[in-house]
């Protein structure tokens, strides 16, 4: 994508329901942009109306911005979405990816793409699996709110049979780090990604997940979790979260240090489908 392009994209990510109006300073201090830049850009979106300069020399978003959103087809759903990034995903660890929701007490499977390798995961459409097992499942359920995440506990059956402290403090971690990664946790010699997918208010009720044998999974587990973060910052830009676009928030690796993301425009670049 063309630079100026990006940089202007930018801008508007730094407007939130926190931020509904910014200086100049602070719009360039929010994206990490140079003042002459920022002026010359944030002049250029003014004069296009897509920013109104206040009283206060503040700026804010226009109701251009509402008429465009207005156009947003109302059957776009995140299926839709999410295939391409899905298809490449998969195109890029050669495993199974699958596109999930919390629903109730459970998790469902929404939407798959299988790997062509004979060895595989069988995960189809519609499945239904408990909340307190496997990478996918736990993911959704650490990022519920707290309240419901004790409601869950307490009706899905079998709770009492597991270690709940240890639960809890594995919700933390997930939370902590940005993504769940189990090995044979739900089924003996699979090994699970799973990432969030933020929507427009922050919350997470979709994830995305990567899954395979253990065998070829565990030797790439680092890459993998690299790819499938990126894809779900991808998809999260799509879904109009008002997350950090270079950092999913919180994500680290074992070592601590910050998972980086690129800006959201390369990586959904990135993972759109090839022209042909």
């Amino acid at each position: 994508m063309i630079r100026a392009v990006e940089r202007a994209l930018a801008i508007f990510d730094a407007f939130d329901s926190q931020h509904q109006s910014l200086s100049l300073l602070e719009i360039g201090e929010r994206i990490g942009m140079p003042k002459a830049t920022t002026f010359r850009l944030v002049n250029t979106l003014q004069n296009g109306g897509f920013l109104v300069r206040l009283e206060d020399q503040r700026y804010c978003l226009s109701l251009k911005i509402l008429r465009l959103a207005g156009l947003v087809k109302s059957t776009l759903g995140i299926r839709d979405m999410s295939r391409s990034i899905m298809v490449e995903t998969c195109r890029a660890t050669g495993e199974t990816v699958t596109l999930n929701i919390r629903s109730g007490i459970e998790r469902i499977c929404v939407e798959v793409v299988d790997t062509p390798s004979p060895l595989m995961t069988i995960v189809r459409p519609g499945e239904h699996v408990s909340l307190l097992q496997g990478a996918t499942a736990r993911l959704l359920l650490a990022y519920a709110k707290d309240a419901e995440i004790e409601d869950i506990i307490q009706r899905t059956p079998g709770s009492q049979k597991i270690d709940l402290a240890q639960l809890r403090a594995a919700l933390a971690t997930i939370r902590q780090q940005g993504y769940a990664c189990t090995t044979g946790q739900r089924i003996p010699g699979v090994t699970a990604i799973s990432v969030p997918i933020f929507d427009m208010n922050n919350e997470v009720h979709y994830s995305l997940s990567l899954t395979g044998p253990s065998i070829r999974m565990d030797g790439r587990l680092q890459e993998f979790k690299r790819i499938l973060i990126e894809a779900g910052a991808a998809l999260s830009a799509m879904m109009g979260t008002s997350h950090s676009p270079f950092l999913i928030e919180g994500a680290r690796r074992e070592d601590g240090k910050p998972v980086g993301i690129r800006k959201k425009a390369v990586v959904a670049r990135k993972l759109a489908p090839a022209r042909t």
